[in-house]
């Protein structure tokens, strides 16, 4: 399943792609995202819980990072596993910063996943996409506050991340719960169902 989305960050691109490149500061602005070890050479070994509806998942495995300042892209391509429901993820996210104006940035995402086991139930088009709509908005929120603490004053210039910057306290990864989410598509489906019966009996 292929999903891309576009984003813009009151920043410029400089100062959006030096703060996009602290791996540790991007998985804390994903909701049910973090980083447990770094193994050298860019590769990361990292969680994602989630939660839909009655069941909820923690992936466990490795993320790799490649990026390419001169074309202001990068790949970050990732795999895990549930041991709890024998779901497994796999899947790549390649992202582009654009400089709109001096200090507008912005972000475009394709992301690639596939999904099997358990879960793979939930990878609906309409589901994956509204996941990937809340995520991004959160993620958005989150990441603008980063980039706001850490950068300095002028933001025009691009010195973000350097010392003099106020340590963030470290978060506990919260589980991304789409329950609310998960309910809302059954009871549709379910009124779709009973629509569908009501127009056959005519």
């Amino acid at each position: 399943m292929k999903i891309t989305k576009q984003f813009s960050l009151a920043y410029p691109r400089d100062v959006v792609w030096k703060a996009m490149g602290d791996v540790y500061q991007v998985a804390e602005c994903l909701p049910g995202a973090s980083i447990v070890e770094d193994m050298g050479d860019n590769r990361y070994k990292g969680k994602f819980s989630v939660k839909v509806g009655p069941m909820a998942a923690s992936f466990a495995g490795e993320v790799g990072i490649e990026r390419k300042p001169e074309d202001w892209t990068a790949v970050v391509t990732g795999k895990g596993a549930d041991a709890r429901s024998g779901s497994r993820a796999t899947g790549s996210m390649t992202y582009a910063l654009a400089a709109r104006a001096a200090d507008q940035t912005d972000v475009d995402v394709l992301c690639e996943i596939n999904l099997a086991g358990a879960l793979a139930q939930f990878g609906k088009g309409a589901v994956i996409q509204e996941i990937a709509n809340r995520i991004t908005a959160e993620f958005v929120r989150n990441f603008e506050a980063k980039v706001a603490a850490s950068a300095p004053a002028d933001a025009s210039q691009p010195q973000a991340g350097q010392q003099g910057s106020a340590p963030q306290e470290p978060r506990a990864a919260e589980s991304l719960d789409v329950g609310n989410l998960f309910w809302t598509m059954m009871k549709e489906r379910i009124a779709a169902f009973f629509r569908r019966l009501s127009g056959g009996s005519k």
